[in-house]
């Protein structure tokens, strides 16, 4: 069973605490956290998308010793 209530600026949610792991409910809160951030957003989608890429670009740079540590070219 689920349950939800409001209480002033906050909504409690009760259920099984067996109906999923604790991790498993940070990792959504943290999605619910984003999606509230991209409603504000400004951003294009080209805009997004070009950061999104400029992002993956930075972290290969960063990473890609690693990655390719013991591979013969």
């Amino acid at each position: 069973m689920v349950q939800i209530t409001f209480e002033d600026d906050k909504a409690i949610l009760k259920f099984p605490k067996q109906l999923m792991s604790s991790a498993y409910v940070q990792e959504f809160l943290e999605r619910l956290r984003i999606e509230a951030i991209m409603e504000k957003s400004q951003l294009t989608e080209e805009q997004a998308w070009e950061l999104s890429e400029k992002i993956k670009q930075d972290w290969w740079q960063k990473n890609k010793k690693k990655f390719l540590k013991g591979i013969k070219g």
